[in-house]
């Protein structure tokens, strides 16, 4: 099982930590390439950027696709995008 992570900012790069010390610098709007689920598992950076509204981890591979068919979120979390607001990304910003 993999895993894209995705850039919700509107301005500015996000250089996203993974587990083996590796980053991913990601525009905005830019999705990464396919990751090992490895690289964000139990990762508190990837969690803060996370609950900032700052990234967006979506789930792929086959598990993503059954979950998907069966009507079930890939996403641990209920509607991360929902919890975002516009004055966060702009306290972000400063």
């Amino acid at each position: 099982m993999g895993v894209k992570l995705r850039n919700l900012l509107a301005s500015g790069p996000v250089v996203v930590p993974l587990n083996t010390g590796a980053t991913v610098r990601l525009s905005p709007g830019q999705t990464s390439d396919e990751l090992a689920d490895v690289e964000v598992t139990d990762n508190a950076k990837v969690e803060k950027l996370r609950r900032l509204g700052l990234i967006e981890v979506e789930t792929t591979g086959r598990a993503a696709k059954a979950a998907d068919a069966d009507g079930e979120s890939t996403d641990s979390q209920p509607d991360a995008t929902s919890r975002r607001s516009p004055r966060k990304r702009s306290e972000t910003s400063r």
